[in-house]
């Protein structure tokens, strides 16, 4: 029973809610349609429209003329072939005539180009050629031609002071001492061998084809006799 009810019940009520839903939907479509709208008049005093003039034609461009290039311009290579081909001309330059022997008896004109003349170089310097040798570095040593003995100093004698000075010597061109120094010295006994060394000569003495002065050492020994 109660099932019944509630069926009946749904089946009235249902009709209702479809029935509500239209108007609903009515009034929504129906209204604004009816509705008093005032939409707006087009302007009637409308200015007439400027007619722009167009732009005038641009004048044409004329087209950049291509350089024409000559067969004297190496620079830019040619873009078409040359009606015809010139001897090549050789490029000025200085020319220099050389005389071909020595003394009067060359013809006036005749020589050589110095392009294809072979130019022999100078030959190099000598090296100079020393002055100044030591006794070592000759083949045979000065030949010693005046000659003194040292005096033994008496001084030294009474101290029997006994010893070897050993003494440096540069000879001349002809042979004499110019300059001598104590290299070993023995105090008491070096002014007697500079006196009588000084009193030396020697042959004079050529090396290489020149004559050279000499650089040689003196030995002299004080020995006390007996």
């Amino acid at each position: 029973m109660a099932r019944d009810g509630l069926r009946s019940h749904l089946s009235g009520s249902v009709p209702i809610s479809i029935a509500a839903h239209l108007a609903v939907l009515l009034l929504l479509l129906i209204v604004p349609l009816a509705a008093d709208i005032a939409l707006p008049m087009p302007e009637k005093d409308l200015p007439d429209f400027i007619r722009v003039a167009p732009p005038p034609p641009l004048a044409p461009v004329p087209a950049a003329r291509r350089p024409v290039t000559t067969m004297t311009d190496l620079s830019v290579p040619p873009t078409s072939a040359p009606p015809s081909i010139q001897p090549e001309t050789p490029a000025p330059g200085p020319r220099f005539d050389v005389a071909i022997g020595s003394g009067t008896d060359v013809p006036a004109g005749v020589g050589v180009d110095s392009s294809v003349a072979t130019v022999t170089p100078p030959p190099p310097p000598e090296a100079p050629h020393p002055t100044t040798v030591r006794v070592a570095q000759l083949p045979e040593p000065p030949r010693k031609i005046v000659d003194a003995r040292p005096v033994y100093p008496e001084f030294a004698r009474n101290a029997r002071v006994e010893g070897t000075v050993i003494l440096e010597a540069v000879l001349d061109t002809s042979g004499t001492i110019t300059q001598l120094r104590v290299v070993r010295s023995v105090p008491l006994l070096d002014r007697a061998a500079l006196d009588a060394v000084r009193q030396w000569k020697y042959t004079p003495t050529v090396y290489g084809g020149r004559s050279v002065s000499v650089l040689m050492t003196i030995t002299i020994r004080f020995t006390l006799t007996q």
